[in-house]
């Protein structure tokens, strides 16, 4: 029976036994398969300057492909990202809001993007109206009201303070990207002069300097200054550390997320710019067209879907991997565009702010009482009191002398 088996098989010179052990796995091959299930459960830690002071980083190097080939040289991934302020449905008279991030779709490989569509759109339909103010504001960021993608750069990194967190992702903004490569290549053409093999002085395995973030406070705004510390030792990253980078999430699959969730967050809020601008664009044979063309593209196996509901299982993966919630460093960021542009809380765009406000709050279930006396400035005071919690000093001390220090305390953005 089994030469019948072999024979009609066609491996006359081959036994049964002979092609289980020819097949059988591997410890690397089992290796390999197990990196590559614990991938997709893996969830992404995000990196971020909580505290004004100094960041030691150690940025990691994108990890090759799982046989060793090379999969994009250097350290960053680029990615354009948007903030949507969704209002929720409901009969109350203070509208509540969320917040969802979307990745550009063309960044994620689909051929269109709804967003970047409306936006042109809407800025030759502002034009047309002959509201110019209108055009400009569409054409700009989120924080203005506008619709233009933000660029960041994101990487992985060791937090040198809390090496024991283990990986993480970090976001730069393309600013702070420029500055540091500006900073890399310096040092970097320095060594080669001595060594004209030197490796990226920032992220190689073996010859790497720290990196060092400083948070500070400059007047009524917030700034990063960034330098390269190579006085101090290179820091070689370990066996275990190399190991765990490659059994990371790739960072594209992380940034370069999107789904059916996505879209309809994203036809939902390009429905709510419609009637905020004044236009009717989503009705269009055009942005029906692009809508049409993405969801066809779009995994059919992909069965997320967008919802109100911030409980919804769809809402909770979001928040999950990181582009979700709302941060109290966007709501400083916006603070202080509104007071460079010397617009105060009674503006919209306060009134905008006061509304972002009242949703962090709510997200993060903070204690704190919202009246119309308390100024926007006080209440992202308030908020960043009740995250960091009271100092000693300030225990023993009454609640009128906490609303006095509330000015002088240091900011804190997220």
């Amino acid at each position: 029976m089994q030469e019948d088996l072999e024979k009609n098989n066609g491996m006359e010179s081959m036994s049964i036994e002979e092609m289980f052990l020819k097949s059988q796995e591997s410890y690397e091959d089992a290796q390999l398969r197990a990196q590559e299930e614990n991938r997709s459960f893996a969830r992404t830690e995000f990196f971020r300057m909580d505290k004004f002071g100094v960041y030691r980083l150690r940025i990691l190097p994108i990890a090759p492909n799982q046989d060793g080939t090379p999969s994009r040289p250097g350290y960053e991934f680029p990615v354009h990202q948007l903030l949507l302020e969704l209002e929720k449905p409901g009969n109350g008279a203070k509208a509540s809001k969320m917040y969802v991030t979307v990745t550009r779709a063309t960044d994620a490989g689909y051929s269109v993007d709804p967003i970047e569509t409306y936006r042109k759109l809407a800025v030759a339909a502002a034009k047309e109206m002959g509201d110019e103010k209108l055009a400009e504001k569409i054409d700009g960021g989120s924080f203005g009201g506008g619709l233009k993608y933000g660029y960041g750069h994101c990487m992985y990194i060791y937090d040198l303070s809390e090496r024991g967190k283990g990986l993480q992702m970090m976001t730069l903004s393309h600013a702070q990207f420029k500055e540091l490569d500006e900073r890399k290549f310096k040092l970097w053409s320095k060594k080669l002069q001595k060594n004209p093999s030197y490796p990226c002085p920032i992220s190689s395995v073996r010859e790497a300097y720290p990196v060092e973030i400083e948070k500070r406070k400059n007047g009524a705004k917030t700034e990063y200054i960034i330098s390269i510390d190579n006085e101090s030792d290179a820091l070689p990253l370990s066996r275990e550390e190399l190991t765990a980078l490659l059994a990371a999430p790739r960072i594209p699959e992380v940034i370069y997320r999107y789904t059916r969730y996505h879209l309809g967050a994203t036809v939902e809020f390009l429905k709510q710019s419609d009637t905020l601008y004044g236009m009717n664009l989503m009705e269009s044979d055009e942005m029906k067209e692009v809508i049409a063309t993405l969801a066809a593209e779009l995994p059919k196996d992909d069965t997320s879907e967008f919802s109100f509901d911030r409980r919804s299982k769809d809402n909770k993966e979001n928040e999950q991997n990181g582009s979700g919630p709302l941060s109290l460093d966007d709501l400083f960021e916006r603070y202080e565009e509104l007071q460079a542009e010397g617009l105060g809380d009674k503006t919209e765009e306060g009134q905008e702010l006061r509304a972002m406000i009242r949703g962090y709050i709510d997200q993060e279930r903070l204690p704190i009482r919202i009246t119309r006396s308390t100024s926007n400035r006080e209440l992202l005071d308030m908020i960043e009191h009740e995250i960091e919690g009271p100092k000693p000093e300030e225990e023993t001390e009454s609640e009128s002398d906490d609303e006095e220090q509330a000015e002088e305390r240091p900011r804190r953005r997220i």
